[in-house]
């Protein structure tokens, strides 16, 4: 097993906000967690309100699912539950201290919240859950793709544009605030999750095992990524694990096309 990673920030806004990505590779066990921070909302006057709030709660989350899966490592898929569920508290604390509950209006003042996949390896299995945007790819030994999570965000905006059909003509304020307050960690499950501290997160765990071959590429990547998953020249490059070569061709497809390839990106590739 080798393990190849890397994270850009967004090719635009990288002077206005950190990178808001963030990962962990255990040192112990073949344990990966990666998280993608939710941006917060801005003030009116375009300021970014809480410039470290949303990385804060990616690195709370990669830090915490870590700490619980190295201390409490087996063959489980419960295990990644009860991960994602101490990882959770721990956001809430984090909310809690900045007093977010009081302060709520889901617009300037909103939870610290992240997106996150995390995984690990027992022999030839795959123990995998994530929530939201963040996903696990596995391409087979010719480099064609055998699996792929499901965006689960994407669904509930589509849900969105049905409940309001004037979706498109709102201001960015006004969707922003209908929906973090009314899809986000939704128990209807016709929402989406994120890691709020909220325990409607839960319904939203997608969690799983499969079976790993020979010449599998294993891909945590973060939203920013998807769309270099099409790419076969990208998936070469993971392959000869050549960070310059990664870097070269990251930066130029951002430069060409800022909404596909420019924003915080962030991967680990495992090949087996």
């Amino acid at each position: 097993m080798t393990v190849f990673s890397a994270t850009y920030t967004d090719i635009i806004k990288f002077n206005r906000k950190p990178n808001e990505d963030f990962f962990l590779i255990s040192k112990k066990k073949p344990i990966f967690i990666l998280a993608d921070g939710v941006t917060q909302s801005r003030f009116e006057d375009g300021r970014y309100a809480y410039p470290a709030g949303a990385r804060a709660a990616a690195q709370i989350f990669c830090q915490s699912c870590l700490e619980y899966l190295e201390e409490n490592f087996k063959p489980a898929k419960k295990i990644i539950e009860t991960a994602f569920d101490f990882a959770n508290e721990r956001i809430w604390e984090l909310n809690k201290q900045e007093g977010m509950k009081e302060k709520l209006d889901y617009l300037i003042y909103d939870y610290f919240d992240t997106v996150g996949v995390a995984g690990f390896f027992f022999k030839r299995e795959l123990f995998y859950g994530y929530v939201g945007d963040c996903g696990l790819a596995i391409f087979d030994k010719n480099n064609r793709l055998k699996f792929q999570t499901k965006d689960r965000v994407e669904p509930a905006v589509k849900r969105a544009r049905v409940i309001h059909k004037n979706w498109d003509e709102m201001e960015q304020k006004q969707r922003t605030e209908i929906f973090h307050r009314d899809f986000r960690n939704n128990p209807s499950v016709q929402g989406y999750g994120s890691f709020t501290g909220e325990k409607g997160v839960k319904r939203y765990y997608q969690i799983d095992s499969l079976i790993l071959n020979s010449g599998d590429l294993i891909l945590f990547y973060s939203d920013g990524f998807v769309e270099y998953l099409k790419l076969s020249e990208f998936i070469k490059i993971l392959r000869k694990e050549d960070k310059k070569a990664l870097d070269d061709f990251t930066f130029k497809k951002a430069k060409e096309n800022y909404e596909r390839f420019g924003t915080d990106r962030t991967l680990i590739a495992i090949s087996i």
